[in-house]
């Protein structure tokens, strides 16, 4: 990635969700009660079975259990204001494996940055991504975790915001492809 295609990262223009609907969208699955929490996941894993293996398998060498749940809740989350909009089709392993490669790749770039130019290529991606609203939003409720007592290292943070945003990436693909279609 060069400077010239870190601020064309907007691959897959698909409508995205305002802020007030994500707002909207996290407090109705936020209110659910814990007991429904199991037949959310079971629901993801018939409609989405790499998605949820992705989950569960992502950072499981390197996260704490507050880090894995997080991920997990997160990644929960993005699906179901996803799905709450449209039912999604299937995501397949191989496109999880192709964004979450493109954003290692992003995340190399970036930290081969100098320090000078680091926030304006950051603000270029953000500025040219499709679901930057729903990546910002996800993004800082996240950093709200600590504040509930979730133990989230600094280290391992940047990592749990790739793999969601690999998700986010996967489900804006395959609505762009509902749309087309």
């Amino acid at each position: 990635m060069d400077k010239k295609t870190a601020g064309k990262v907007k691959e897959n223009p698909v409508s995205a969700i305002s802020l007030e609907e994500l707002k909207k969208r996290w407090d109705d699955q936020g209110s659910m009660p814990p007991s429904e929490i199991p037949a959310l996941v079971d629901t993801l894993s018939k409609k989405q079975p790499y998605l949820l293996a992705y989950l569960m398998a992502s950072g499981n060498d390197i996260f704490n259990e507050d880090e894995r749940e997080a991920l997990l809740f997160m990644g929960v989350m993005i699906w179901k204001i996803a799905e709450d909009s449209k039912s999604l089709p299937r995501i397949s392993g191989n496109l999880l494996e192709k964004w979450e490669k493109k954003n290692i790749e992003m995340m190399e770039y970036l930290a081969g940055e100098p320090e000078s130019e680091f926030t304006d290529t950051v603000e270029k991606i953000m500025g040219n991504y499709s679901q930057s609203e729903l990546l910002r939003f996800i993004i800082e409720k996240l950093m709200e975790e600590p504040e509930k007592g979730v133990e989230l290292r600094e280290d391992t943070i940047g990592m749990i915001v790739l793999y969601l945003k690999t998700i986010i990436d996967c489900i804006d693909t395959v609505q762009k492809k509902v749309k087309l279609a």
